[in-house]
């Protein structure tokens, strides 16, 4: 019994459905005659587009790589200071810092992996901050001081043979120096 009720429910949707989709052609036909989108309109034009896909995505490809060449303008060292400090120890050799104060080159060559891990973790502001040798507020990361020149260190009172010492011996730990802090140009 329950079976002959799903079976007369059944026929009577799908017939309902039939009603319904002959209803929705019944009132679509004038329309079709009108702008052509029916069987008995106007044949729809046959596009064949002259580019390929592949030509397409080689031309998306070329315009992120144009983009990504676009030279950064870093006038102020932000991002050459992020770069340093997001990369690893191995390539910091690399980087050039040439565009940035002495002090801040100083600053970064002498601070260690979990300061500079701390640095490129930081926002922006707080890099530029850093840049510019104004409080921060980032959290293991050493305040920029300006350095102190050769002068100011040399005792004041020095006979010429002393100042002789001092610039001999200055100009050898410089040669040593520079090979360890060389930078890549």
């Amino acid at each position: 019994m329950l079976k002959a009720i799903a079976a007369a429910l059944a026929s009577l949707w799908r017939g309902t459905l039939g009603v319904l989709r002959w209803t929705e052609q019944l009132v679509r036909w004038p329309f079709s005659l009108v702008f052509g989108s029916g069987a008995g309109g106007m044949p729809n034009s046959d596009y064949k587009p002259d580019v390929s896909a592949s030509q397409i995505l080689d031309e998306f490809e070329e315009a992120r790589a144009r983009r990504a060449a676009v030279h950064d303008q870093d006038r102020d060292g932000v991002s050459s200071v992020i770069k340093y400090a997001k990369a690893p120890a191995h390539a910091r050799t690399t980087i050039d810092l040439g565009g940035l104060k002495a002090d801040v080159r100083a600053t970064l060559l002498t601070m260690d992996d979990n300061e500079l891990r701390a640095l490129a973790q930081a926002g922006l502001g707080a890099v530029r901050k850093f840049v510019e040798a104004r409080d921060h507020g980032i959290h293991g990361v050493p305040v920029i001081k300006p350095r102190a020149s050769a002068a100011e260190l040399a005792p004041k009172q020095v006979t010429a043979e002393e100042r002789m010492l001092w610039k001999v011996r200055s100009r050898m730990l410089k040669s040593e120096q520079s090979r360890v802090f060389r930078m890549s140009v």
